[in-house]
């Protein structure tokens, strides 16, 4: 499933609520950098990935600290070009509950309204910027891509 192709998308993640935290490292950073490897000796060349808004490898929370961890480990792998997508919250339906994140997309929904790329992204954007992503001539190497820029190129 990984060999011959010339560009990897790749957004898996799960919640340390369903996992457990051993869970959520493992699929969040280990089965990331796994498919990004496995990518790479499949020949592909330019790996997109979906990451999170303050990512960071030093952060004191764990989800932010496994989004950054899992950014330098894909970036190591070697590819021609990488780039990271750090939405901030995106905005979706799922068919499973989470009433903690429906309350606080509602709120998002209505914020989105006055300040549309400051807290939250549609998830149809993060796709459609990922794909332009792709079709663009990249800015360097590594590219990292905030949420405003998502929104940007989201509507291309």
């Amino acid at each position: 499933a990984f060999q011959g192709h010339d560009v990897g998308f790749c957004c898996l993640g799960t919640t340390r609520a369903k996992a457990g935290t051993a869970g959520f490292v493992r699929v969040d950073r280990d089965y990331v950098v796994q498919a990004a490897e496995l990518a790479r000796a499949g020949g592909c060349k330019h790996f997109v990935l979906q990451s999170s808004q303050g990512a960071n490898q030093h952060s004191r929370f764990l989800y932010l600290r496994v989004k950054g961890e899992v950014e330098n480990l894909v970036q190591a792998v070697g590819f021609d070009r990488c780039t990271i997508l750090r939405p901030a919250v995106l905005l979706c339906k799922r068919q499973e509950s989470r009433p903690a994140e429906w309350m606080a997309q509602q709120f998002l929904g209505i914020v989105a309204r006055v300040f549309p790329t400051a807290y939250s992204v549609p998830v149809e954007a993060v796709a459609r910027a990922m794909v332009a992503s792709v079709l663009q001539p990249g800015e360097g190497k590594v590219e990292v891509l905030e949420n405003a820029a998502i929104h940007k190129l989201g509507k291309a």
